[in-house]
């Protein structure tokens, strides 16, 4: 039913954690396919001896998280893919609610649930799903899909580009927003069925290149392929404005930040006063930690009550 992929880079700390919630899932029907992507800490080796035949262990050269995604995708047997990262965990009834939505809606491609920063809750009693008819309507203030709470069918990897290489950041939303527009409905489980370790995260700690980010994808004229959603370019302005202030840390982006600005089909005005600033008041806001909350909430402010 499910092939359960987990890509993991010098995590050996946390891949039991990761790896022992999947096996204490209720619902039984799936394997683990582990991807080392070239760890330095033994983490492969680490799995191979505590777990043997109960994981589907793949060993590769590092050559990032997409590559190790897209491996283990190749490698699945089972029609569905869940996605978990090393470091996050599931709650004992991640896919006992995901097989029922699918039972549910037979007709679920793509499939999700809440997650949490803190500790899950033992039980739920009949959590709301959600079916998802226009997700680029209410997806610009919060993506809904995570790494660890989203199952897509196979059939999207199996016609579409899967996890883009190249992009360093916003890899796995790429994803999503395509898959999206390829299945043009989603299911969602408002339950907190995931447990998102922030701690642990490396993603969050700096900015790349904004060439490897998402938001140079979404301005591509292939990137959504069909004109099924009148909301697909309100969001795209939205979720640029809302997030590519933060990149605005680093002199190289400052031109790509620019670039990208004039791209935008709607002006949304008072989003635009962060953007105005020179780049050296823009580094300092981003270097002063209550400086870089107040703007960033300003933003958060402007897109959830003045643009909602």
């Amino acid at each position: 039913m499910f092939s359960v992929i987990i890509p993991l880079y010098n995590k050996r700390q946390f891949i039991s954690r990761s790896i022992d919630s999947v096996l204490n899932q209720y619902f039984s029907d799936f394997e683990i396919i582990v991807v080392d992507d070239g760890s330095t800490d033994g983490g492969g080796e680490f799995v191979a001896a505590q777990y043997g035949s109960k994981v589907k262990l793949i060993y590769q050269d590092n050559q990032g998280v997409s590559v190790a995604r897209n491996k283990g995708i190749q490698n699945a047997e089972f029609e569905y893919i869940a996605f978990l990262d090393a470091d996050d965990m599931w709650h004992p009834y991640f896919l006992y609610w995901m097989h029922h939505v699918m039972e549910k809606f037979p007709e679920v491609k793509m499939l999700g649930s809440s997650y949490s920063n803190v500790a899950l809750p033992e039980k739920f009693e009949n959590p709301i799903i959600s079916e998802i008819e226009d997700y680029f309507a209410q997806a610009d203030y919060n993506t809904l899909f995570t790494s660890s709470s989203t199952v897509i069918h196979q059939g999207f990897f199996q016609y579409r580009e899967g996890f883009k290489t190249h992009l360093t950041k916003g890899e796995d939303i790429d994803v999503w927003l395509r898959a999206f527009d390829w299945f043009k409905k989603a299911y969602y489980v408002r339950a907190p069925l995931v447990f998102y370790d922030l701690k642990a995260s490396e993603s969050l700690k700096c900015n790349p290149n904004l060439h490897q980010t998402i938001f140079c994808e979404i301005y591509n004229e292939d990137f959504i392929i069909s004109d099924y959603f009148p909301s697909w370019q309100t969001f795209r302005d939205k979720y640029l404005m809302l997030n590519l202030f933060q990149y605005f840390d680093r002199k190289v982006n400052y031109p790509i930040a620019k670039k990208l600005l004039r791209q935008r089909n709607n002006p949304y005005t008072l989003s635009q006063l962060p953007y105005l600033l020179p780049f050296s008041f823009s580094r300092y806001i981003l270097r002063n930690r209550r400086l870089k909350k107040l703007v960033l909430n300003y933003l958060k402010f402007c897109f959830r009550y003045i643009y909602k």
